[in-house]
Parts: C-alpha cells; sequence; structure tokens
C-alpha cells in the first residue's frame, strides 16, 4: 500500500479517494509516533485527526504493529531516495558525502518528523520489538550503502564496515538532534535563534563531515 502511494506521488499521478487517506494516515501516524514512541501513540487519536473511525484506519492497517511497519518502510525508502539522488558518480566519495549529508540535513529540517522516527528506530526497543521478525531491519537499506560510501572515501577504506556504520550512526545523531529537539529548543530560546540554526544546518553538516571524513 505505501509503495503504490509513493509512486503515485513521484510520477506525479492523482491519488484515489482510498489511496489519499492511507497517505493522511500515514502522515499523522508519523507524527505521532515521532512524538510519543510506539507506546505512547493511540490509533483512535491517529484516526480521528484525520477524520476517519478507528475501524476505517483498521481497514487500510489491520493493526498498530503494521501502521507502524508502513510507517518505517515509507521513511527507509525516503532516505534510500535522498541518499542515491544526491550522489553524483563523477565525484569523489568524500564530496558525495558531503552532498549526501547536506541532503539529509535540509530533508530533517522539513520534514519534522523523520529524525525522531529514525533516532528511534536504532533507539527504541519496543518499537523494534514489534518488526523484529522481518528479515530486514528497519533502514537497513538505508544504512548499508551510507556505510559502503564511507568506506570508499580514502581515509575509511581499511576500516571495515563495523567503523563505517559507527561514524554514520554518528553522523545521522548530529544532523538529526536539532530538528528532533526543535520544539522544545523554541520554547527555550525563543523560535528565532533555533530558526537561524536550522537554516545553517547543511553547512554546518557538510563542515562536520569534512573534518570526519578528510581529517589526518
Amino acid at each position: 500500500m505505501v509503495v503504490l502511494g509513493l509512486s503515485h506521488l513521484i510520477r506525479g499521478l492523482p491519488m484515489s479517494s482510498a489511496q489519499q487517506t492511507q497517505s493522511d494516515l500515514l502522515r499523522a501516524a508519523g507524527r505521532h509516533f515521532a512524538e510519543r514512541g510506539y507506546q505512547g501513540t493511540s490509533l483512535a487519536l491517529v484516526s480521528a485527526e484525520v477524520g476517519v473511525s478507528k475501524q476505517a484506519l483498521l481497514h487500510h492497517f489491520k493493526s498498530k504493529e503494521l501502521l507502524y511497519r508502513a510507517i518505517l518502510e515509507q521513511l527507509n525508502q525516503e532516505l534510500v531516495q535522498l541518499l542515491f539522488a544526491a550522489m553524483e558518480e563523477t565525484e569523489e566519495a568524500e564530496l558525495q558525502l558531503e552532498r549526501v549529508f547536506m541532503a539529509l540535513a535540509q530533508f530533517f529540517g522539513e520534514h519534522r518528523s523523520a529524525p525522531a522516527l529514525l533516532i528511534g528506530v536504532l533507539t527504541d526497543g519496543p518499537g523494534l520489538a514489534v518488526v523484529a521478525d522481518d528479515l530486514r531491519p528497519p533502514v537497513q537499506d538505508f544504512l548499508e550503502p551510507l556505510a559502503a560510501l564511507i568506506q570508499a572515501t580514502d581515509r575509511w577504506q581499511g576500516a571495515g564496515f563495523a567503523a563505517a556504520l559507527s561514524l554514520a550512526i554518528e553522523l545521522l545523531g548530529a544532523v538529526c538532534l536539532l530538528p528532533a529537539a526543535r520544539s522544545n529548543l523554541s520554547f527555550r530560546f525563543g523560535q528565532n535563534p533555533v530558526d537561524q540554526g536550522a537554516g545553517l544546518a547543511p553547512a554546518h553538516a557538510r563542515d562536520l563531515v569534512r573534518s570526519l571524513i578528510r581529517a589526518g
């Protein structure tokens, strides 16, 4: 269901009423899972926000677990598309990595639920338990090529996959934290300084990648 909705969006085709409802449910549920975690998310509140019954939600997604799986699948697809769209085969790996994390910083700033969902995927035990029987862990399709790109840089070619994956997680944490904490930071420090910092996030991501990838 998610793939069908995404393909229509990508090709610019109009979605049916059912597909639009699925898209609205995914958007609302993603925000709830990001803000409240898996255990704290209520299907009744998600369905009420979209303006449908809980039974209608369960018609599209048979359970809370399947709804969460669908959101993680969508997140994985969006991140994979962003990763490969930001890579240019003619560029050296270091420049490709800078472009990827600048694009990620921009994406996380525009899609407020995405960074919190990604942090949840990587850290939330109860949330991961509901997808534990999948053959591939959530966002693995994104993490594996990201780590491979790090391994393709001059400095990290001999580091091995474990070291590259560790660095990928550290970099992701850096670009996820500000947008995930943006609401709380705005409450404490005001909207203007937080908005200004968010605008600088892509450049900061580029500089961070340079310091970690190109340093001797």
